[in-house]
């Protein structure tokens, strides 16, 4: 993958983050790379709460979102984790507010663990993008 994610693993790594231009365009690349693996894989996942005063209200989840209307697609996105809004999408990656950004960069080592492990009891781990969400969730957990 691109000089993007080796930028999100260090930064998942520091003890602050460091909100700025550079990473929110690793986070739009990062969002465009998800796209094309989760709908690829096509397995949902419920990852990584990152709900900023409530810590539970919204979580990174994969599955087949209706982010545009009539036009679902497969991607991670930032939704409202109450089961009456059945994972209601609310932002993409790259689009949350600063304090939640810190949250997401930080969760990003469980989320690709997370996810790799729901693509692996799949039985979709040797496919080619789910061979590249095992490599992301290795670089990411090093």
């Amino acid at each position: 993958m691109k000089d993007f994610i080796a930028l999100l693993v260090e930064q998942s790594r520091l003890q602050s983050v460091a909100i700025n231009p550079a990473l929110d365009d690793a986070l739009t690349h990062l969002d465009h790379a998800l796209a094309g693996l989760c709908a690829a894989v096509q397995v949902e996942y419920r990852g990584p709460y990152v709900g900023v005063e409530t810590p539970l209200a919204h979580q990174m989840v994969v599955r087949r979102h209706e982010w545009k209307i009539h036009q679902p697609a497969w991607s991670m996105k930032i939704c409202v984790a109450a089961p009456a809004a059945n994972c209601r999408a609310e932002w993409p990656v790259q689009g949350v507010g600063r304090l939640r950004k810190a949250l997401v960069v930080k969760a990003l080592p469980a989320f690709f663990a997370g996810f790799a492990e729901a693509i692996k009891q799949a039985g979709k781990q040797d496919s080619s993008a789910g061979l590249r969400v095992l490599e992301l969730s290795r670089r990411f957990n090093l």
